[in-house]
């Protein structure tokens, strides 16, 4: 029996991190009760993502409503009243909900690559991933090289606004930290999330049964 995968959403391409639109936005959306045409309405006005064109405004306002969506209220309100450490964790967790492709890239190849001492992830090991994925999801098969280069400069960038490696040119691993609470709520989530933060298997066990 075939096994049923998760179609791969790409529009993660349409901006990196963005730790300030999405900060403003989840501020919008918390003041508007989680009313989302009020917040857009408010955004625009406000011209809260600093955007100077509307067709800018409108591409932006539908990735962040993407993000926000899948975070849960006890994650909104970190992301809404956290510190900047904080808020730059929650951005990435909204980012790997929303965008499995990068949920697997960071899962699988980064946290394989700090496991096993690499000390950094490449664009080699990007190239490798989306290799293998093409043949598992027929949706990423046909992309074109430049959408394929477009993809990998944007998650390099997300990696490094959201401080996972020092910066996009040497790839350079860094593993975050995380507090007992934020941890302790990822957790409650799912805690497979602590893989996009460089988990171990073993670590991600051991905070089930604590947290439990």
């Amino acid at each position: 029996m075939a096994v049923e995968r998760e179609t791969y959403n790409m529009s993660f391409t349409a901006g990196a991190a963005m730790l300030n639109e999405m900060h403003a936005v989840a501020e919008a959306l918390v003041e508007c009760d989680g009313d989302w045409e009020r917040t857009k309405d408010k955004t625009f006005k406000e011209n809260l993502m600093e955007k100077e064109k509307m067709s800018s405004n409108i591409r932006y306002f539908a990735l962040m409503k993407q993000r926000l969506e899948v975070l849960n209220e006890a994650e909104l309100d970190m992301l809404v009243n956290g510190t900047v450490a904080v808020r730059r964790l929650i951005v990435l967790l909204a980012i790997c909900k929303a965008h499995s492709f990068i949920y697997d890239f960071i899962s699988e190849y980064v946290r394989d690559c700090f496991y096993n001492q690499y000390e950094k992830i490449s664009y080699a090991n990007f190239n490798e991933f989306y290799n293998e994925k093409k043949y598992e999801h027929p949706e990423i098969e046909q992309v074109s090289e430049l959408t394929v280069a477009k993809m990998r400069q944007v998650v390099f960038r997300i990696l490094e606004q959201t401080e996972l490696i020092e910066d996009a040119e040497s790839g350079i691993l860094r593993r975050p930290y995380l507090s007992e609470s934020v941890e302790r709520q990822i957790v409650k989530d799912d805690p497979k999330w602590l893989a996009i933060y460089l988990y171990s298997n073993n670590e991600i066990n051991n905070l089930r049964d604590l947290y439990a």
